[in-house]
């Protein structure tokens, strides 16, 4: 196995290496360049320190490597499916694992499917360690006009809290750009990765803290269903458990099946 520095292949082979990568898991991933592309730019992927596994001559996964300060995440790993059950995903991941430490970062974070045991159980072998659950959900919430405008997605952006994971973090919402849109109703903000998509996947949601408590983000709620009517809403498993179970479970969602670890390895 050799591996190679992603930015050496095309951006089109690497998005459709992306989704063969992730071939019959929990979550399957599309060909969709500009999806790919929008991964690429908000969550700080580096295709120069994110690289690509060859088996003879042949592309069999890839690891996506995100930087911010001196944090660095695993953004992505996967392989294809006739290679898997090879010990490449150790053989991938362990010499990035040296790179990050040799230039200085503090550490390495990843989130996994909780239900993916043999992740979970490699990445504690190569020195991850549990840090929270993450957890989703989704619903159709009662359709009600009002008060419902579009704002500027640093609207949203700047009442996040640190603290957050990386995809949530504010860092990652100021990079979003169209198809994501921000709304405001009232105190209450969210961001919608795709409002033309069969449901309105939740990328963030904050009200501001003086009128937290007051119902607020359950009337936007509300009103995103009725501008949308008949859509889920669902929001990913990238939420810390118990922020905001009693929120979302109060305004008629479910949780959702899957779950995730947020990892860490400190250097």
């Amino acid at each position: 196995m050799e591996l190679v520095r992603a930015a050496e292949l095309p951006f089109l082979s690497l998005s459709t290496l992306f989704a063969r990568s992730f071939e019959g898991y929990f979550v399957p991933v599309p060909d969709a360049p500009q999806a790919f592309d929008a991964r690429v730019r908000s969550e700080h992927i580096s295709l120069m320190e994110s690289r690509v596994a060859r088996v003879a001559g042949e592309s069999a996964g890839l690891v996506l490597v995100a930087r911010r300060g001196r944090v660095s995440r695993v953004a992505g790993m996967g392989i294809v499916p006739s290679h898997r059950g090879q010990g490449l995903g150790g053989a991938m991941l362990r010499p990035l694992l040296e790179e990050a430490r040799a230039r200085g970062d503090a550490r390495m974070v990843l989130e996994v499917i909780e239900q993916n045991t043999a992740a979970v159980k490699l990445y504690e072998r190569l020195g991850f360690r549990k840090t929270r659950r993450l957890v989703g959900f989704t619903g159709t919430p009662t359709p009600e006009p009002g008060g419902l405008e579009e704002v500027d997605l640093s609207e949203c952006a700047r009442l996040l809290p640190d603290g957050l994971p990386w995809q949530l973090d504010a860092a990652t919402v100021r990079g979003l750009s169209l198809p994501a849109r921000a709304f405001r109703c009232g105190p209450a903000f969210a961001v919608v990765a795709d409002v033309s998509a069969p449901a309105l996947a939740l990328r963030s949601l904050v009200v501001e803290s003086s009128s937290r408590g007051q119902g607020a983000g359950r009337r936007l709620l509300r009103a995103l269903a009725a501008a949308h009517p008949g859509k889920m809403v669902a929001a990913s498993a990238i939420i810390p458990e118990g922020l905001c179970e009693r929120f979302f479970l109060g305004a008629g969602f479910a949780q959702s099946p899957l779950t995730q670890f947020e990892m860490v390895l400190d250097f």
